[in-house]
């Protein structure tokens, strides 16, 4: 068994970000890596995989597992057991992954977060990140996996070459289900996915009663308040503003982030920002060995010195 099977998230024919983190544990499993793509799809996959299977199908094919297993029986009926197939975990990705274990009588690894490449070991987290478990890679069994969102991207390796591609013509459609439409999440006010410059705040912000301090730092900022998933848990905030894995996946060019610790589930999330600054009272705090700056003190301190610092610079300019 010497390839990784990718199966693509593709919506609206856009290849879905999140696959690079399908690409990047399939990079540090070694394997060549063959990617499974519906045709019509733009992204880029090819820049990745070695080798590129087109399936002449719409991508509304790949939501019913019962297809995604005709497809892939197609696959290793010419090119043998893969060691892993990766899904992403999403919805689809999970639902096609287990259907697929079962059917074929994988074994399966859901929300694989880590990967210790010496021991062969996947890591999964358990309890918010408090403890993980510990699977590891047996090479004479073929594996699924669902890979969690912002884990991998960066270990993702492109190819020197181009792809080689392959198509598959026909396969059989189920007739089980139907697919209808994409109905897109309705958004409540502000969408912070799209905000160059986030300051969010964790449980350290203290009460409810302090958020409207932060969002007129904020607003002096040109910033939109965000919220790690304990000040959203608690109201502080509405569940739109929240960062992490639970909530949303953003990528500003500034994410200030004030009183939060940087738990995994929330990192995910926000990882991928081109700056991140952290203050918190605790120098242990493990967002400091992700920040690119970081301040150790009082975050209200630190809040009232950042207003009066942004008012006097208005006053000034004014």
């Amino acid at each position: 068994m010497s390839y990784t099977l990718v199966v693509a998230e593709v919506r609206r024919g856009v290849f879905e970000e999140r696959n690079m983190d399908s690409f990047g544990i399939s990079t540090l499993l070694g394997k060549d890596i063959y990617l499974v793509v519906p045709d019509g799809s733009s992204g880029p996959g090819e820049m990745f995989a070695s080798r590129v299977i087109t399936v002449r199908t719409g991508e509304e094919i790949f939501s019913n597992p019962l297809n995604i297993k005709g497809i892939v029986e197609q696959i290793m009926s010419e090119n043998g057991k893969p060691s892993c197939i990766v899904f992403t975990h999403s919805s689809s990705g999970m639902e096609c992954a287990a259907y697929l274990a079962g059917a074929f009588g994988f074994p399966l690894i859901t929300d694989i977060s880590g990967f210790d490449k010496e021991k062969n070991i996947f890591l999964k987290s358990y309890y918010s990140d408090k403890i993980f478990g510990e699977f590891e890679f047996r090479a004479d069994k073929t594996l699924v996996l669902t890979v969690r969102s912002g884990s991998f991207r960066k270990s993702a390796v492109v190819k020197g070459a181009a792809a080689a591609v392959d198509v598959i013509e026909n396969i059989a459609i189920s007739g089980d289900r139907t697919f209808i439409e994409y109905v897109e999440e309705e958004q409540a006010g502000i969408d912070i996915t799209k905000a160059d410059f986030l300051l969010s705040i964790g449980r350290g912000a203290g009460s409810k009663d302090e958020v409207p301090e932060y969002e007129e730092l904020a607003d002096l900022l040109n910033a939109v308040l965000s919220g790690s998933r304990p000040v959203i848990d608690k109201a502080w905030l509405p569940k739109s503003r929240q960062v992490g894995i639970s909530g949303k996946t953003v990528k500003p060019k500034v994410y200030l982030a004030m009183g939060i610790s940087g738990a995994f589930h929330h990192m995910a999330g926000m990882k991928d920002s081109e700056c991140i600054i952290a203050v918190n009272k605790d120098s242990n705090a493990p967002i400091f060995e992700s920040a690119h700056y970081g301040f150790v003190g009082d975050i209200h301190k630190v809040r009232d010195k950042l207003k009066a610092i942004v008012k006097e610079a208005t006053v000034h300019k004014g």
